[in-house]
């Protein structure tokens, strides 16, 4: 679920972090489903009011999903929970500390069948570009991720489940 909340200046806004003062309206994590609330006028009648509607709120929705994965990903490799490149993941998936791997979306397929399988305990995402990954981890470009068991991961899966939701990669 998505949290959204209407500001001060009567503006929907949508609330990543999910902890901005006021009520929330929460709508489905799905593109489409804030989609038809903005066309059927949903936060208007929730609201109980006339608010405003950014143009852009849908795109907005993903994007900051989006850095929070990116902003929670750095902490993670600053607390020592984050390993990457081929051999890293191979080596962390290893020793059944791995909770969650990112493949960039554009990595071959060899690589993620070589590295990733259905029966893993792990959660796998591919939403990230390789420039994406690669900022996490200081390098131009990076192709797979994984994330140790953590705190950290918890947060990390949350966000990332809701975008994978969201751009309906995901059916749960």
């Amino acid at each position: 679920m998505l949290r959204f909340v209407i500001s001060p200046d009567e503006t929907v806004v949508f609330d990543v972090n999910e902890k901005l003062p006021g009520a929330g309206i929460w709508i489905t994590a799905d593109k489409s489903v804030v989609q038809k609330a903005i066309d059927k006028k949903l936060f208007h009648k929730v609201a109980g009011k006339t608010v405003a509607v950014p143009l852009n709120l849908v795109e907005n929705v993903a994007d900051l999903i989006k850095q929070r994965c990116l902003l929670l990903l750095g902490l993670a490799r600053k607390a020592g929970y984050l390993v990457f490149g081929f051999e890293g993941v191979k080596k962390a998936l290893g020793t059944g500390q791995t909770v969650i791997a990112f493949a960039a979306e554009d990595a071959a397929e060899n690589g993620k069948n070589k590295l990733y399988h259905s029966d893993d305990k792990i959660h796998f995402f591919e939403f990230l570009t390789r420039e994406e990954l690669g900022q996490i981890t200081g390098q131009d470009s990076q192709v797979h991720v994984a994330v140790l068991r953590s705190s950290v991961a918890d947060e990390i899966l949350r966000s990332a489940t809701k975008l994978d939701l969201y751009l309906n990669k995901r059916k749960d």
